[in-house]
């Protein structure tokens, strides 16, 4: 299972990532942040958290990191990305430009703080949102949410995850690709 997070904008806006949420990093087989920790000490304890951690820049990061990354999971192609230039915030064709760029399959992207799935063309776009439930650029403050996802065969199976009043609260999505 790939957990994937974004936007957690510690200490500047926020002050942690919820618990149950770093239970889920801490279970997952590989770890993706989509950009904005603001601080290498929150970057630095979700990588020691994880037992294989991916991570991109975001326009709020300071520090050293890739613009994207790519991997692979079986015979899919991911891509991670934060989503910064891209004006309006979360436009599909230029997020499907990005995953052309890329060659992938699936492009993971942040910079929104609003979680979305969308399958477009061939490629599938995820966007995790806010992982403290903060906002930024068109958003307002919300509750903390993140995703998983796994491949299996030709299917990508999404667990949209939000943290609400204690409790992480799951919708799962399914994608064919």
């Amino acid at each position: 299972m790939i957990a994937v997070i974004s936007d957690s904008h510690i200490p500047s806006r926020a002050k942690k990532i919820p618990e149950k949420f770093l239970e889920v990093v801490k279970e997952a087989d590989k770890v993706v942040h989509c950009g904005d920790f603001v601080t290498k000490e929150t970057y630095d304890m979700l990588e020691q958290k994880s037992k294989e951690f991916i991570a991109v820049k975001g326009n709020c990061d300071r520090f050293h990191l890739p613009n994207s990354e790519t991997f692979n999971i079986d015979d899919f192609s991911v891509g991670a990305y934060h989503g910064t230039g891209i004006n309006p915030r979360g436009h599909h064709p230029t997020l499907l430009r990005i995953a052309d760029d890329l060659e992938v399959d699936v492009l993971i992207h942040g910079h929104t703080h609003e979680q979305e799935t969308v399958k477009k063309q061939e490629n599938l776009l995820l966007n995790p949102g806010s992982c403290t439930g903060v906002g930024g650029g068109s958003s307002t403050d919300g509750k903390p949410e993140m995703l998983t996802f796994e491949v299996e065969a030709s299917q990508v199976k999404v667990e949209l995850l939000e943290f609400d009043e204690g409790e992480v609260k799951k919708v799962e999505e399914i994608f064919e690709l």
